[in-house]
């Protein structure tokens, strides 16, 4: 792929009506990723949103209101009309854009990335169904029979590949559309289209622009991440790691699925409040959980040993990011970033006694004493990381390490192996009632939630609350995993953070 040093991220007419750009070191790493995995006929990291939502009128004004918003949206964010593609003749990945100025074109956008889908099933069962990931990111209208009429109520699917957009950048998408959608609803036909043309000057930069990173590293940016390379290797030598147990046996990935628990209000209530006592956030008290949690799976041996949890942050970096791209205005982007350094505790899996399960969940004191010291750890190192000012600069050098090669010729590689020692990787969405109004005019919306498509062994779990009420959920794959194992996985971490909690 080109060097840092010579990529052009800037967006440039390259013949009349395409934009193009070159892609930095996050969007690369998602494009690598889905690459790597294309063998298995599906887009690996792919991000599906979803909401749910009533509105009154009937289908055909809401449907109506719902196309314009998505027009309005590609007018106000054209990123959504992005892709990425191979250039044979750079020899490199590119982003590229196609203009909709005549009326013609943007119908025919409209037609092929706004879809209705009648069906049976719920949202989340559609969702679970293998749906496609078009080449374009494109929403989805899910809509059950049977239902009355007066009241519209439907699911909006967005599905998108990650080089184009990330999780949060989803969710202000749904906020922005329903704004869009409420007024379109309002006003009916008197409701005007913009006039596209100048869209492209809308065209969201990548990280390294929106956050001002220079094209190169210094001399002692390079020391550090010849270090930190270093300490993640070094994590995993000698040492046992704590993996979650696949209980199936698979050579390619199958279908991505999803499970969440949602706690009650007084639960949810009861649990913010305990860590806002302790000075830990929500992600601290389920990171400690989840090392706590996967060191129980492992299967108990005659004498104590020790394992191993990695893992690392997930940090949304549009609060560093440069005006105007810290604003919902540039959101269908990829602003996000890892923590460079691995997160590695070190835990001991108990020596197996007669008529006491391997997997024994264990409530007591010493019990509570251990969270709270793994709990201070995670804090510390989940500080470090938010606190370090010069962590901005190293972001794309982190996504870079961790970057498959792109193949030169742009053939489709093999499918990867499974892991054996699968991980878990949580993400925190944060509060969504910050990001997602839950009323826009006629619409009443629900349960957002954003996940990515999982072709890995192992859990991506995500964290956030909505109206008051926080959900963990997580997504496998089913080649490996089943639905009762995750929801088990999730339950024993909600049981785990509560009891130690005290809440």
């Amino acid at each position: 792929m080109g060097s840092i040093d010579t990529c052009d991220y800037s967006w440039a007419e390259v013949r009349s009506g395409r934009w193009e750009r070159d892609i930095d070191e996050t969007e690369q790493f998602y494009t690598s990723i889905a690459k790597t995995y294309e063998g298995s006929g599906r887009c690996c990291f792919a991000i599906t949103g979803y909401i749910s939502f009533s509105a009154l009128g009937s289908d055909h004004e809401v449907e109506n209101a719902l196309r314009k918003a998505w027009v309005r949206l590609r007018y106000d964010h054209p990123t959504i009309a992005s892709r990425v593609e191979y250039s044979e003749s750079l020899q490199k990945c590119r982003k590229a854009y196609e203009m909709a100025v005549t009326r013609e074109a943007q119908t025919d956008w409209l037609e092929s990335t706004f879809r209705i889908v009648r069906t049976k099933m719920s949202g989340l069962q559609w969702c679970n169904s293998d749906p496609p990931v078009p080449q374009l990111p494109t929403l989805f209208m899910i809509k059950r029979a049977g239902r009355p009429h007066g009241m519209v109520h439907a699911d909006l699917v967005l599905r998108c590949r990650h080089d184009i957009v990330d999780g949060v950048g989803t969710l202000m998408l749904f906020n922005n559309l329903f704004a869009h959608a409420a007024l379109a609803l309002e006003q009916g036909d008197s409701y005007r289209l913009p006039v596209f043309g100048d869209e492209w000057s809308r065209l969201s930069p990548p990280f390294r622009v929106a956050a001002g990173v220079p094209p190169s590293l210094t001399r002692q940016q390079k020391i550090r991440l010849d270090k930190t390379v270093a300490w993640n290797a070094a994590l995993t030598q000698g040492v046992e790691i704590a993996g979650f147990p696949c209980r199936k046996v698979a050579t390619k990935p199958g279908k991505h699925q999803r499970v969440a628990i949602t706690l009650s209000s007084e639960s949810t209530h009861r649990l913010l409040k305990a860590c806002k006592a302790l000075g830990f956030s929500v992600t601290h008290a389920y990171h400690t959980a989840i090392g706590i949690v996967l060191r129980d799976m492992q299967k108990r041996q005659s004498q104590p040993r020790t394992v191993r949890y990695i893992n690392y942050s997930l940090m949304d970096e549009r609060p560093q990011c440069e005006e105007p791209y810290n604003t919902p205005a540039h959101a269908a982007s990829v602003y996000h970033s890892i923590s460079g350094e691995c997160l590695a505790l070190d835990l001991t899996v108990p020596a197996a006694s007669i008529g006491v399960p391997d997997q024994l969940l264990d409530y007591s004191v010493p019990r509570r004493r251990e969270y709270m010291r793994i709990a201070s750890a995670v804090r510390r190192f989940d500080l470090q990381n938010r606190n370090d000012k010069q962590r901005i600069g190293m972001v794309p050098s982190y996504w870079a390490m961790i970057t498959p090669p792109y193949p030169a010729d742009n053939s489709t590689p093999p499918v990867p192996t499974s892991s054996q020692k699968p991980s878990v990787l949580l993400s925190d969405i944060g509060t969504l009632d910050n990001t997602i109004s839950p009323i826009h005019g006629a619409f009443e919306l629900d349960n957002p939630w954003v996940t990515r498509e999982h072709l890995v062994t192992g859990l991506g779990l995500f964290l956030g609350t909505w109206n008051g009420r926080l959900t963990l959920s997580a997504s496998y794959n089913d080649a490996w995993h089943s639905r009762s194992e995750a929801l088990v996985f999730l339950d024993r971490c909600n049981v785990a953070t509560i009891q130690a909690l005290g809440a």
